[in-house]
């Protein structure tokens, strides 16, 4: 769900290219299936539609411990369940773990 929530905001803000990342290989595996139009389930399918639309995306599984910033984003305890919002500022923390994601990409 986290995976097509994130694709339905990157599209309503335009991106042109998104890269999705998950440390699920089950989920990549099945977003990246020559198949996966026709998934036997209705989440995998409604991302793959959004997938479809005129951009480019691209699935990569990749290690938790390689993802550090999006691990404590889930962990942060001040956060709404369920609410999606966008950050204005990052702190000190978030941002030196978004430069460390953002040099060890895999």
């Amino acid at each position: 769900m986290g995976i097509l929530i994130g694709l339905q905001i990157a599209w309503e803000n335009e991106f042109v290219r998104v890269l999705i990342q998950s440390d699920n290989k089950e989920a990549i595996r099945r977003l990246i299936d020559a198949n996966a139009i026709s998934d036997s389930c209705s989440l995998v399918r409604a991302i793959v539609k959004l997938r479809n639309q005129e951009w480019f995306t691209d699935a990569q599984w990749i290690p938790r411990e390689g993802n550090k910033l999006a691990d404590a984003l889930v962990k942060l305890d001040n956060l709404p369940n369920y609410d999606t919002f966008t950050f204005e500022v990052l702190s000190e923390s978030l941002l030196s773990l978004l430069d460390f994601d953002r040099l060890h990409v895999m």
